[in-house]
């Protein structure tokens, strides 16, 4: 195609049709057009465009004709814009793409949802040039999920004239990498009055919701990066950075820890820190499985394969994990034989369903945990040697919670932060004595029990702050000594505690008080045997003991 006929499938401002317009006229009438000169108005003026005679030539009443003919045209177009332009508007606000081609894929319009997920910033410069072209420059990549999948799909149904229906490509900006996007395609040849193709017609539609909405439903993603762990201790700075190093690799990875500590956390953000992050993350806890089922939760199984078994056969999850990442929890629970048929998939990067004979390829990579000592069970001939060394080619430790007290406190505060958020039961905070007994405090449950032991106190303390005796009635570990811990205790902590004992007898008091007159302040005062003034001053004062 020409570039003067490109230029004729983009918009034209009003000066310029208007322009076209007069010039239009002036030829149909057989009229000079040096004898006569258009003016255009000015921002400023509310007038239409007028017609000047620049000699004697023309009457007043044919340069008057011609000025009535360009002001119906103008009219016409006029309403024409309108209209374009409310069409134009209606479809900026549709959350589908949708973009028109011509013959030559060149693109001559695209709505606003499609500038957003192309990351095209300035379509009006774009109209006009290749597809191909427009790609380059913006730097976007679209890659079909079907081969042949560096081709644009859009040019057989400008070649062939045939409509195709759901063509998945994933959509990659260089300039923001990590907006990665799944799109479904619709795309329908246009064509002229000779019935010759003349463009095309894509719709696209984002399947990045629907997609996480199912990953979600079946546990394939992974919520938690490292911004989430918590923890400025040296140790766990160090466990962090390690991780990071060990996400930028395709290598499998062994994390070991105590129960408790965050192995998952970790797992999941080593993938969402990896090069898989838009991919599948599938979790599975070794453990949690009986040693008869194992087999078909991680290779899955074909119609029929044993009784009991569905139908229409199960996906397995290394399938579900292809392209990205499985976690394998309590490794170390695996049976023999399931870790025989583990090795073999780590090393031909295939698998093969219960029941059936064909071998199918999976890009899966491999994080496993456990709280066990692999080297123990080795030596033992419950773990297979060979297996460890496929597991451990990068092994990440995970310190417990009683190794780094520093961290502590700054969970706790986290916590409890999310305690209130969920519960809405009012902001509360933790008095120093309890301050130090969490720190003094062993936890040998790790992180998972400093969590649930927050979630408790939070609910069970009457007051917004959190005293020793509420935590230490929810501490149940018996290697926990409560008498050890009274040492350190100075006189003016020990001063501090029977002020607030005191307290809360008082604000007892007053709550009773409360009770037996119905509410009413100034009969519970009497009562008590004080003012009305002074009864609200203790209510001033004790106020914490009564939320």
């Amino acid at each position: 195609m020409k570039e003067s006929d490109k230029s004729n499938l983009i918009f034209d401002s009003k000066e310029a049709i208007a322009k076209k317009l007069f010039t239009f006229l002036i030829k149909e009438k057989g009229l000079e057009e040096k004898d006569l000169v258009l003016c255009a108005p000015s921002q400023e003026e509310q007038r239409d465009f007028t017609i000047l005679s620049s000699s004697n030539r023309y009457s007043d009443e044919e340069v008057k004709a011609l000025q009535q003919s360009l002001s119906m045209l103008l009219s016409i177009f006029y309403h024409n814009e309108e209209v374009r332009d409310f069409i134009f508007q209606g479809l900026d606000s549709l959350p589908n793409s949708i973009c028109l081609y011509d013959k030559d894929s060149c693109l001559i319009y695209g709505n606003s949802d499609f500038c957003n997920y192309m990351h095209l910033q300035d379509r009006e410069a774009a109209y006009g040039k290749p597809i191909d072209d427009i790609l380059l420059e913006i730097g976007t990549k679209f890659t079909s999920i079907k081969r042949p999948q560096g081709y644009m799909k859009i040019k057989d149904v400008l070649r062939y004239g045939k409509p195709v229906i759901d063509w998945e490509v994933e959509v990659v900006s260089e300039s923001v990498p990590n907006d990665y996007m799944l799109a479904s395609n619709d795309m329908y040849p246009l064509f002229d009055n000779q019935g010759k193709v003349s463009g095309a017609v894509e719709i696209s539609r984002s399947r990045n919701n629907q997609i996480k909405q199912v990953r979600n439903a079946l546990g394939l993603v992974a919520d938690y990066t490292f911004e989430d762990i918590i923890g400025s201790s040296k140790t766990m700075v160090e466990a962090k950075k390690q991780a990071m190093t060990f996400a930028s690799s395709s290598y499998n990875v062994l994390i070991y820890g105590e129960s408790g500590v965050g192995k998952e956390l970790f797992a999941q953000s080593i993938h969402n820190y990896s090069e898989r992050r838009n991919k599948p993350f599938v979790a599975i806890n070794c453990a949690s499985i009986s040693p008869e089922l194992i087999d078909s939760e991680l290779f899955g199984y074909e119609s029929g394969a044993f009784t009991g078994a569905s139908k229409n056969g199960q996906v397995g999850k290394f399938e579900l994990a292809n392209g990205g990442t499985l976690f394998l929890d309590e490794v170390a629970e695996l049976p023999l034989h399931a870790q025989t048929k583990l090795l073999r998939t780590l090393e031909t990067h295939q698998i093969t369903r219960i029941g059936g004979a064909k071998n199918i390829s999976i890009d899966v990579r491999i994080i496993a945990a456990t709280n066990r000592s692999l080297e123990k069970m080795i030596e033992e001939g419950l773990f297979r040697e060979d297996l460890y060394y496929r597991l451990m080619v990068l092994s990440l430790n995970i310190p417990p919670l009683r190794s780094r007290p520093e961290d502590i406190l700054p969970c706790s505060d986290f916590f409890l932060r999310q305690a209130t958020h969920i519960n809405k039961m009012g902001t509360k905070t933790l008095d120093d004595d309890t301050r130090k007994l969490m720190v003094a405090y062993d936890w040998p449950g790790n992180v998972r029990e400093l969590r649930n032991v927050i979630s408790r106190i939070y609910v069970l303390s009457p007051s917004s702050v959190i005293t020793r005796e509420i935590l230490l009635s929810s501490l149940k570990s018996s290697n926990f000594n409560r008498q050890n811990l009274t040492f350190a205790k100075t006189p003016e902590n020990r001063l501090e505690e029977k002020r607030l004992a005191v307290s809360r007898c008082q604000a007892d008091l007053m709550k009773e008080a409360l009770l037996m007159a119905g509410g009413n302040k100034t009969e519970a005062a009497k009562l008590l045997g004080v003012t009305r003034k002074t009864f609200y001053n203790m209510l001033a004062r004790y106020k914490d003991f009564f939320t």
